[in-house]
């Protein structure tokens, strides 16, 4: 539910201001961050490990395109601040930073399945205090907690067909996201 109300989040901003009564579901992902915090907490035991391996793995890859297009809205807002007007040098910046804030705060309410997941982990000897301690900040990160769950899905032997699909389809993005970007850049100069 907390992934579906984040995603709401994005439409109910926009249209909040043409419907009033949807301005107070802009706060729903706040409680379902939440409430992920207190059912990790709740769950976080032995044998529920592999269920707190499973909720991260989805919530991870399910907020890719999420944060993709957030990256977007940043650069976007970056670039805006080179129009030649003088009030965009401030609003630009402005912009790119409150993105940067609301998509942290959407990260960090991500982060406790991850977390219980590690910890259990930690219980059972699979993994040093050390590794936990790394992979727990590493949860913190853009792209770095995607990276970093991928990286646990395929050292457990889980979740190993849709890591490789979902690396496979962001190479092919990042790839083609390049290919576009080269192809703008060379019909400017020719």
């Amino acid at each position: 539910l907390y992934v579906v109300s984040v995603y709401l989040f994005l439409v109910l901003f926009f249209f909040s201001v043409e419907f009033p009564f949807l301005s107070y579901f802009k706060y729903v992902p706040f409680i379902f961050g939440m409430l992920n915090i207190i059912m990790s907490a709740k769950y976080c035991r032995p044998e529920y490990r592999n269920i707190m391996l499973n909720s991260a793995v989805l919530m991870k890859y399910s907020m890719i395109p999420f944060f993709a297009i957030g990256g977007l809205l940043v650069i976007g807002s970056f670039l805006l601040s080179f129009i030649p007007v003088p009030f965009m040098i401030f609003f630009g910046p402005t912009v790119a930073f409150m993105c940067c804030v609301i998509g942290w705060l959407i990260l960090v309410f991500e982060a406790p399945y991850t977390i219980s997941y590690l910890r259990l982990s930690q219980k059972a000897g699979i993994r040093p205090k050390f590794a936990e301690v790394l992979h727990c900040i590493c949860q913190f990160f853009f792209f770095l907690d995607v990276f970093d769950v991928m990286y646990l899905t395929v050292k457990e032997g889980k979740w190993k067909k849709l890591t490789i699909t979902l690396l496979s389809l962001m190479a092919i993005a990042i790839i083609g996201f390049f290919i576009f970007i080269f192809s703008a850049i060379m019909r400017t100069i020719f």
